[in-house]
């Protein structure tokens, strides 16, 4: 079962707006801080912290032991915004060899983080999709309940009717299909109309 083809859209829209926008998130405090020296200089000093950061996720990304390196950067970056990336990236490498205890725990630390509501929606997503593949749909059903961004208002209810469909209950998964179609409006999926299609009463 493919766990996550369908988010790497948002996975990458989140690695733009961390390079686009990390340091507008820390504007206040710096201004508090006061002066024009002291804001060009810390200015320049995030940006290239940042770069860094980019740099270090770019390379573990193609790193042949995910696990291993990534523990090794969140222990090292915790307070870096790329660490909870690598987290999705280590619990991605954790469901292909099917440790989904451990993805799981993972995932529970990243929704629980202070971090972007982008990247906690991408984790509750995801969480969701390993608690479907071990047949916790109620777990499932909770996550996907608690996913409150409008943006992923496709993906959830496409999750929602894939739960429903494993629990039996076809009118429940008929409508969050439905929903999911008209959540995504122009871009709907092939696959996403062909399973509303299938659910389609007998005439």
């Amino acid at each position: 079962m493919e766990i996550y083809s369908s988010e790497e859209q948002q996975e990458e829209a989140i690695k733009r707006f961390l390079k686009e926008n990390g340091t507008s998130l820390v504007i206040g405090a710096v201004i508090g801080l006061g002066g024009i020296w002291g804001w060009n200089y810390y200015q320049k000093l995030e940006l290239v912290t940042m770069g860094q950061h980019s740099i270090e996720f770019s390379k573990l990304s193609k790193s042949s032991d995910v696990i291993s390196d990534g523990e090794k950067y969140v222990a090292g970056h915790g307070d870096s915004q790329y660490s909870q990336l690598t987290q999705l990236l280590m619990v991605k490498s954790l469901v292909q060899s099917k440790e989904y205890d451990k993805a799981t725990a993972i995932l529970k630390q990243v929704i629980a983080s202070d971090v972007e509501s982008a990247v906690i929606s991408v984790a509750k997503t995801r969480l969701a999709r390993i608690e479907l593949a071990t047949g916790n749909y109620d777990n499932a059903l909770s996550t996907l309940n608690s996913l409150e961004d409008n943006a992923f208002g496709a993906l959830k209810n496409e999750l929602l009717g894939d739960v429903h469909i494993a629990n039996g209950d076809d009118a429940k998964a008929r409508s969050a299909y439905q929903a999911a179609v008209e959540a995504a409006g122009e871009r709907v999926s092939n696959d996403l109309r062909m399973k509303l299609d299938d659910l389609a009463p007998a005439v």
